[in-house]
């Protein structure tokens, strides 16, 4: 093969029985390397699709080739019996001119033809699996052995002994099988730009993952494809049906349609479930399906003993069996959906239920596992929700909480307005303000949406966590007074995490007013955090307890709260290393409990806030980067990493991390106020005035409505003293601080200019320790131009020290991490 593809005039054959090359054609690597000359014997095995015929063709158009005579025989598409096989290749190699090899019909005429013309013969045989006799397998390969100028080419779909026989007995014989003509996502690519169809990078990937690499499959999904909005190749996932069909039509084995869709259902499966799924009548066969399947690229190795399909082959199986059978696709969903629900794979089991269409199974999954779905995968449980009919969300207190306070995309607009107004208190039965359902409820909603809101508060949805308190207390009574007071703390707790601290000190109060049973978990920690919150926030001294609350162990994760409060606190106290120590300790030593998300950000943002505190910038990099692909969903945790980049010199991502502080002032004013600063501040060291004055005027719109100070403690002064000096209001508060006389925990912010591209190949030939005099002749340039380069990045990142250089880059990301 020539090249990577073939132009227009290889379209058609050549005139010596040659199929056509399509203009598109990208031979496989393996096959490229593989096929470089003419070697005796070549068996290209591969299912429908993988480019054989295609590939053989392109091969034998090779001029470099040594020059050679071509027979190609296609075998007629019905079982071939051993004479007639020899019959056709007879007549075939005739009609090219060469003599009759005689009556017998075996390969020894044709081995005797070849060597009377002293001239290369090539015969190829496509749709080889169609000869029934597998002892003439035997036959070709000791027929390409005997006779030097004799060269096959065996074209076939299944496997068969030739393929064995080949690598034992004929070192120099090509066996090419499925792997060898997979596409890479490159050549994906290049066949998408050869077919007019561009293709990400990301989009190649996605479908050779998706496809196996399966040519003939990505080929029809590059041709049959819509784009998405945002320009990406969306597959038909009917043409990929419609080709699936073909393909098992190839395998021709009774039961291949049944096992085939059976399996398609669950995302994997174990030889075990695909019993309980393909029926007793196809179990018999089911085990030469699989290895045929598996042999046709069908399907993938995810584990010992544990199979799957692509998951674009998937889907268009399961499209398939939904087409052909319905009832089926129900009834195998449900039977899955079980089988997951007794795994304890809830979100399995919510997903293939839904797709049973059976409500009350829905219904069942998600009374049982809401909470794991919650967390998991909110929006395919309100996608469930929606789903339900009326009866079925009314049946149940769990189903009352779930449909009033997870089903709804949005929290109604007169609680967050509530929220913005401190949320006035309410009694336990008030319905003085509208919600969505009215009826009476069934005892028990109230202690649901208690159960629920420590779910939320969890899963760090504050605001949601403080309406299912809110509402719990609403739907209460007076004779279940912890309920009630538990559900109240829960609101003075969330208000007070979002920054509403009229409301939380509001609330509170009316918790420890009403009588006083044993306080449950939300009270407990409310006691302590949020008094602590009330002071630290206005920069009062504040008291908390030298040991952490006594707390059921399913709650204990709250501990992380009464631990922020506290390293708040203690950063203005000094010994910022040695509580470091302490908290990374207390981490450590906990890794066992059940953990929640706000939890772990918690705990991530104080950490990293102890980090700026000690100038271990790099290490709170490693802290916020361990929190996952999550950290920045997180307000609080998200305010720290903004604080950090900040610190860490990096204003743009700074500025990125703050652009929607003006949009959630207005409910969640705490992680709005810390933004909105950082932004103040990285927008003013980037000389965009007007942005760093915009936000200067909502951090002091949001402490004349809150109260909250401190978090002007926890920016660079001499920044907000400079943004402020056009606004009379910021200038006023700042004023007031100098009152209070406490001072800010961290250093000075690192200030960087940015680094040309020179600057940065000299910073990275600096991260390989390489002397000057190297790193010249590397660069090409002098040595004292080098050490001009080196000056100037110590000068913009704030260094001076080769060491200090390399970690601020690394810290920048302009050195990749050190291992």
């Amino acid at each position: 093969m020539s090249g990577p593809s073939h132009g227009a005039e290889q379209h058609r054959g050549d005139g010596r029985g040659l199929p056509r090359v399509p203009a598109a054609f990208t031979p496989s690597p393996a096959a490229e390397r593989a096929l470089q000359n003419l070697p005796p014997l070549v068996v290209l095995q591969a299912p429908r699709g993988y480019g054989k015929t295609t590939t053989a063709s392109a091969w034998l158009r090779r001029p470099d080739l040594p020059d050679h005579d071509l027979v190609w025989v296609g075998l007629p598409p019905r079982a071939v019996g051993r004479d007639e096989f020899w019959s056709e290749l007879h007549d075939a190699v005739v009609r090219a001119g060469y003599d009759d090899p005689g009556p017998v019909l075996d390969g020894r005429g044709l081995g005797l033809a070849a060597q009377k013309r002293f001239r290369h013969l090539v015969i190829v045989v496509d749709s080889f699996e169609r000869l029934t006799d597998e002892s003439v397998d035997e036959e070709l390969v000791d027929l390409a052995q005997r006779h030097e100028n004799l060269h096959l080419v065996l074209l076939t779909r299944t496997v068969r002994p030739v393929v064995s026989l080949a690598r034992a007995a004929a070192p120099e014989a090509v066996v090419l099988q499925p792997s060898d003509f997979v596409l890479t996502p490159d050549q994906v690519r290049q066949l998408g730009e050869e077919l007019g169809v561009p293709v990400t990078e990301r989009a190649a990937a996605a479908l050779c993952t998706g496809l196996s690499g399966w040519p003939g499959l990505v080929r029809v999904a590059l041709l049959t494809a819509s784009f998405g909005e945002d320009g990406e190749p969306v597959v038909d996932l009917f043409s990929i049906a419609d080709y699936l069909r073909i393909v098992l039509q190839d395998l021709s084995v009774d039961g291949v349609d049944a096992v085939l869709t059976s399996l398609a259902v669950p995302e994997s499966f174990t030889p075990e479930l695909a019993e309980q799924l393909v029926g007793a009548e196809n179990i018999e066969q089911m085990e030469g399906i699989l290895v045929r399947m598996r042999r046709a690229g069908l399907l993938v190795t995810k584990g010992e003993g544990t199979f799957a399909y692509p998951v674009i082959i998937r889907d268009a199986a399961n499209l398939l069996l939904r087409e052909d059978d319905p009832a089926r696709y129900w009834r195998l969903n449900a039977d899955v959906a079980r089988l997951c629900r007794g795994a304890g794979q809830f979100p399995e089991a919510l997903e293939h239920a839904m797709r049973s269409q059976d409500a009350e199974l829905v219904a069942e999954v998600v009374e049982e596992s809401w909470q794991g779905l919650l967390a998991a995968d909110r929006g395919k449980l309100r996608d469930a929700l929606g789903h339900l009919q009326p009866a079925a969300l009314a049946g149940s207190p769990t189903m009352v909480a779930l449909r009033d306070h997870v089903a709804p995309p949005e929290l109604p607009r007169w609680f967050l307005e509530a929220v913005q107004s401190d949320l006035p208190v309410i009694q336990p039965g008030s319905s003085t303000l509208a919600i969505a359902h009215d009826e009476a409820d069934e005892p028990g909603v109230s202690a649901a949406l208690l159960e629920l809101a420590h779910v939320l508060l969890g899963e760090a949805d504050t605001v949601g966590a403080a309406y299912a308190c809110y509402d719990a207390v609403r739907r209460a009574t007076d004779d279940d007074e912890r309920l009630v007071r538990e559900a109240g703390a829960g609101v003075a707790l969330t208000t007070a995490l979002l920054g509403q601290l009229q409301g939380a000190s509001h609330w509170m109060d009316w918790v420890l007013e009403r009588p006083d049973p044993p306080p449950g978990p939300l009270e407990t920690v409310a006691r302590i955090v949020v008094p602590a919150f009330l002071r630290l926030d206005r920069l009062d001294d504040v008291d908390l307890p030298e040991r952490p609350p006594d707390l059921p162990e399913s709650h204990q994760w709250l501990e992380t709260l009464v631990v922020y409060v506290w390293v708040g606190r203690s950063l203005h106290l000094g010994r910022p290393a040695e509580v470091l120590g302490d908290v990374e300790q207390y981490r450590d030593r906990n890794r066992h409990r059940p953990g929640t998300w706000l939890g772990q950000s918690l705990l991530s943002a104080a950490l990293i806030d102890l980090c700026i505190a000690t100038d271990q910038l790099a290490r709170g990099r490693e802290i916020g980067n361990l929190a996952g692909p999550r950290r920045f969903e997180s307000g609080l945790l998200r305010a720290a990493l903004a604080r950090l980049a900040l610190y860490s010199g990096d204003d743009q991502l700074a500025l990125d991390l703050t652009r929607d502080a003006p949009s959630i002032a207005p409910v969640r004013p705490r992680v709005a106020l810390k933004l909105s600063l950082v932004r103040t501040v990285a927008a003013h060291r980037t000389g965009q005035r007007a942005l760093a004055q915009e936000a200067m005027h909502l951090a002091t719109r949001i402490v004349e409505r809150t109260g909250m100070l401190r978090p002007f403690l926890l920016v660079p002064r001499a920044d907000l003293e400079n943004v402020a000096a056009g606004l009379p209001q910021s200038k006023a508060l700042l004023e007031k601080l100098d009152e209070a006389a406490v001072s800010g925990p961290f250093p000075e912010a690192v200030r960087v200019e940015p680094l040309s591209g020179r600057e940065i190949h000299v910073l990275r030939e600096l991260a390989t320790g390489r002397p000057v005099p190297i790193m010249a002749r590397r660069l090409f340039v002098s040595e004292s131009t080098v050490k001009t380069q080196v000056r100037s990045i110590y000068r913009k990142l704030g260094v001076h020290s080769r060491a200090e250089a390399l970690e601020r880059g690394r810290l920048l990301g302009l050195l990749p991490p050190q291992d």
